[in-house]
């Protein structure tokens, strides 16, 4: 025999015989007397039976009840759970349609999610973008104000806000959530600040976008704070800017030289500090100033700003002069010597136009502009099948044709100087693109200069 069963049997024969005991010791009887009934008289164990028994019993229905309870609950938790996975499965419906285009049928889905769940704040957002993207604004707006209202801090809503309101062109709504994001926001919202100052360089808001970018600058990566420093640069020569259309030219004067007096490489500032203190009569000084860029820089766009000086002032030879002398200092000639034939040609001396391409033709490559001009002054000669081959290398790279200049940082190409690069939006970085070809013997000369030699 097991140990096991002999223990079983152990226990209940002590059971039975505890039981048998208690009955034995307990034959007495006792009357049991209950309010509105007779006297009943029963033996003490029974009594001890039932009062245990009713005991159990009053347990045993607790723990039913208490089970039933469970039960119920966890059905209805199971509903619950069901109904949101449906929904769940609703809205990943409606996600996987919005990043595939389908904006029709992500606006269905996120409409049945909003059904089961009025306040589903991500399916708001969405309905939201859905809308953006189908142009229908006044909805989208009103959906996305819903979504803020359901919860005020979400950033994604309040950005999403402001994407709609730009896109509506309601600047003035998208600056009111801007400014709440950045007041109401305990952490540092730089794509706010961001998106603020591009608003208010829109409208010229000058003073203002650089205050705020001088917040900016402080909360970046060090990866992105030379970036940001370049733009407060080109906020500030903004200001410059307007504050010379203003008449305000002492102050323009001011902040153009303590920009260069940060950094004295930013060739925007040395071009509108020269024409500020031309525009002051400080005619010397303003001369002084594009020279001495060109001496730290080498840009030819504060040569081609004295060239135009000159010729606003009615002097052709000075502003030939200009490059004649920068040639004569500068070991860099190619893009120099165009300028110069470009000035040639501007003032219809064709004959010294082609002799200054003539000597970088061999040099220059990828510059459909220049075949251009070539080709022109070749056909007025009458030397037509001269022409004719450089309209065919004109042709042959008509992809960048009239487009000089090239951003520094973004490749961004353009057929005029300008201060601010249009596709990345840094300053300062656009310049004169001349692809050359490289010659066997290099030209050693002296760095510029324009002191006497």
């Amino acid at each position: 025999m097991r140990a096991r069963t002999l223990l079983t049997m152990l226990v209940v024969f002590a059971f039975v015989w505890f039981a048998v005991s208690t009955i034995r010791l307990n034959e007495a009887y006792v009357t049991v007397q209950f309010a509105f009934f007779r006297p009943v008289v029963l033996e003490l164990w029974m009594v001890m039976l039932a009062a245990f028994g009713i005991g159990a019993g009053v347990i045993l229905f607790f723990d039913l009840a208490g089970g039933v309870r469970r039960l119920a609950r966890d059905r209805r938790r199971r509903r619950v759970d069901e109904a949101h996975q449906a929904v769940e499965e609703l809205y990943m419906a409606g996600l996987d349609a919005l990043v595939n285009g389908h904006h029709e049928k992500a606006l269905q889905r996120f409409d049945s999610v909003l059904e089961r769940e009025p306040e589903h704040e991500h399916a708001l957002v969405k309905k939201g973008d859905s809308l953006r993207a189908l142009k229908r604004y006044r909805e989208a707006a009103d959906t996305l104000e819903r979504s803020t209202r359901v919860a005020p801090n979400n950033l994604v809503a309040l950005y999403s806000l402001v994407d709609v309101y730009l896109a509506a062109g309601a600047e003035e709504r998208a600056k009111i959530v801007l400014e709440q994001i950045i007041e109401g926001w305990p952490l540092p919202t730089v794509s706010a600040h961001r998106q603020l100052r591009d608003l208010l360089v829109g409208h010229q808001k000058w003073e203002e976008a650089s205050a705020l970018q001088s917040r900016l600058v402080d909360m970046v990566s060090d990866e992105e704070r030379a970036l940001e420093r370049d733009m407060a640069k080109g906020l500030r020569l903004g200001l410059g800017v307007a504050q010379l259309s203003a008449g305000r030219s002492q102050e323009a004067i001011a902040g153009f030289r303590l920009i260069l007096a940060e950094d004295e490489s930013f060739v925007p500032a040395y071009i509108r500090l020269g024409e500020a203190l031309a525009a002051n009569d400080e005619t010397e000084e303003a001369i002084g100033t594009w020279q001495r860029g060109y001496e730290l820089t080498g840009s030819t766009e504060l040569l081609s700003s004295l060239q135009n000086f000159y010729l606003r002032a009615e002097e052709p030879e000075e502003a030939i002069g200009v490059w004649k002398q920068a040639l004569v200092l500068s070991e860099n000639e190619v893009p120099l010597r165009y300028c110069l034939g470009k000035l040639h040609y501007r003032l219809f001396m064709l004959d010294e136009a082609l002799r200054e391409f003539q000597m970088i033709e061999d040099r220059v490559s990828g510059l459909p502009t220049f075949h251009l001009y070539m080709a022109r002054i070749l056909e007025s000669k009458n030397e037509l099948s001269a022409a004719l081959k450089k309209t065919k290398l004109l042709v042959a790279e008509v992809e960048g044709l009239m487009m000089d200049y090239a951003c520094e940082s973004c490749a961004w190409r353009t057929s005029e100087w300008t201060e601010r690069c249009a596709r990345c939006g840094r300053w300062g970085t656009v310049s004169l693109h001349l692809p050359t070809v490289d010659t066997p013997e290099p030209v050693i000369a002296p760095s510029p200069t324009w002191s006497t030699p």
